[in-house]
């Protein structure tokens, strides 16, 4: 009886051993695929955007400019307006906010322009990003407009930009309004899909 039961002990420990191994391997090929999946949800999404021609920028103290937005610059926290072919620095703790004007032209990434608010209209609601680091808003063509913004979390969650990568597929976000945040170097934007 000693013998089987020898067996016995050996086929169960054998059992066990297994068991426990084939655990912990289908634990770490599980950690892995959600790893992955946590990765492919957190990739920052470039979303161009466009700036109207004419903005209204006003100033703290109550004044106001306006012009086209050529540049904003974070080492030197300015931001470049054009103005009657001059271009104009504006330091941003002076700036209350920029307001993209309604009718102005807008130029969509493939160079199309669009008339936002006479004969184009918005194809998707408004969205605001707020807490936007100042390096993530880069102009790439003064002339047209044409700017990048890349979104990121922890600013907007995975499933967010899920949705601003879908709308970004076939329509252009136009900008509508801009504020600057200096204390934690971080801007607000308000957009509308068209």
């Amino acid at each position: 009886m000693k013998p089987y039961f020898k067996v016995a002990v050996a086929i169960l420990a054998l059992t066990t051993g297994l068991a426990a191994n084939s655990q912990a391997v289908t634990g770490q090929n599980v950690e892995k695929k959600n790893l992955l999946l946590t990765q492919a949800q957190v990739q920052p999404v470039a979303v161009s955007v466009a700036l109207p021609e004419l903005a209204d920028v006003s100033l703290k103290g109550g004044k106001s400019l306006s012009g086209r937005v050529t540049a904003i610059d974070p080492s030197t926290q300015t931001l470049s307006m054009q103005r009657s072919g001059k271009t104009l620095p504006v330091p941003l703790k002076e700036v209350e906010k920029v307001v993209f004007r309604n009718g102005a032209t807008v130029y969509r990434t493939d160079g199309q322009q669009i008339i936002r608010g006479e004969r184009d209209r918005p194809r998707g609601q408004q969205v605001l990003w707020n807490g936007l680091p100042l390096s993530t808003f880069t102009i790439k063509n003064a002339n047209q407009g044409l700017a990048v913004v890349n979104l990121e979390p922890p600013v907007l969650s995975p499933e967010r930009l899920l949705g601003i990568r879908s709308v970004a597929r076939d329509r252009q976000y136009v900008l509508d309004e801009m504020q600057f945040n200096l204390q934690q170097k971080t801007m607000s934007i308000r957009a509308t899909p068209y």
